[in-house]
């Protein structure tokens, strides 16, 4: 299937602005199936999903570019359909293939509800309370509420994000021990965990006395910037610059206390001699010394 010419496409959007049709918008519309294909298999490789069904989305993309476009702004067909053909391709992937799913009608319910609140927001009006959103939503405060809910839990947060503001603890850090469900609570878990807490202390070590207090007042005693920097008389952004370098360093030192060291040289082993009879000591040639090996 090939893109048609410039020409044909021409003459089909003429025929279709002279007698706007059924058959001859699906006329321009079959004659721009090559473009729907191309970009749906830029979207497959993009996302892994089938092409067929991008194909069928795109299509309906398709359709609503062919009865919007207008000839007289001096764009191209396939200029005007792109984002039409993309964004009809990537709202069904938002919305039909997330990783996680939830009810559809609850999603809509809290996206209907957006809505309305940005709208009374362009037009002046203070937003509405849950109770009175519900209700001009023709439902009730526990259903908005649950929308709500499941509108959070759909959301994919990343394990290192701060939680709060920049300064918050990821939650990675939240993360219960591994020995809270008792895989851990041997005595090779507690030896690993010791030799963990031996290489942590090794490296603070190494840092010097005021990157110490830093790092031990933020990470233990979760101290504020300001209060960091009152104790060392700086202030709280030079305070925090430096901490975040002997985080680097203390990082960097871990790193390089894990790495595996270079392998034990492998001891060399000779042959050893196949059994056989007792070789009698061969004397030297005719005309040398030659002693015994027993004294008299």
């Amino acid at each position: 299937m090939h893109a048609p010419a410039p020409e044909r496409n021409a003459e089909l959007l003429a025929a279709y602005g002279r007698q706007p049709s059924t058959a001859n918008r699906n006329a321009v519309v079959h004659a721009n199936l090559p473009l729907v294909w191309r970009l749906a298999r830029e979207e497959s490789r993009r996302s892994g999903h089938n092409i067929d069904d991008l194909v069928q989305v795109g299509c309906i993309g398709l359709i609503k570019a062919v009865e919007r476009f207008e000839a007289q702004r001096g764009a191209t067909l396939s200029t005007a359909a792109c984002p039409w053909i993309r964004g009809a391709m990537r709202q069904y992937l938002r919305d039909r293939c997330r990783p996680l799913t939830g009810s559809h009608h609850l999603l809509d319910l809290v996206s209907r509800g957006q809505r309305l609140q940005q709208q009374r927001l362009h037009q002046g009006l203070q937003p509405l309370p849950p109770e009175a959103l519900a209700k001009a939503l023709g439902t009730n405060l526990e259903r908005w509420r649950e929308g709500l809910a499941l509108q959070r839990g759909l959301r994919l947060t990343s394990l290192d994000q701060p939680q709060g503001d920049a300064d918050g603890v990821a939650l990675v850090e939240l993360l219960p021990a591994p020995e809270a469900d008792g895989t851990a609570s041997t005595g090779y878990g507690a030896a690993i965990r010791w030799e963990q807490r031996r290489q942590l202390w090794r490296s603070l070590k190494g840092l010097e006395r005021s990157q110490r207090r830093l790092v031990l007042g933020r990470v233990l005693l979760q101290r504020s910037w300001r209060e960091l920097g009152q104790q060392l008389g700086l202030s709280g952004k030079v305070s925090q610059r430096r901490c975040q370098q002997a985080l680097a360093q203390l990082r960097q030192r871990l790193q390089e206390s894990e790495r595996p060291g270079p392998p034990l040289p492998r001891p060399e082993i000779r042959p050893t001699p196949a059994p056989g009879p007792t070789a009698s000591p061969t004397r030297p040639p005719a005309g040398s010394e030659w002693r015994s090996p027993v004294h008299c």
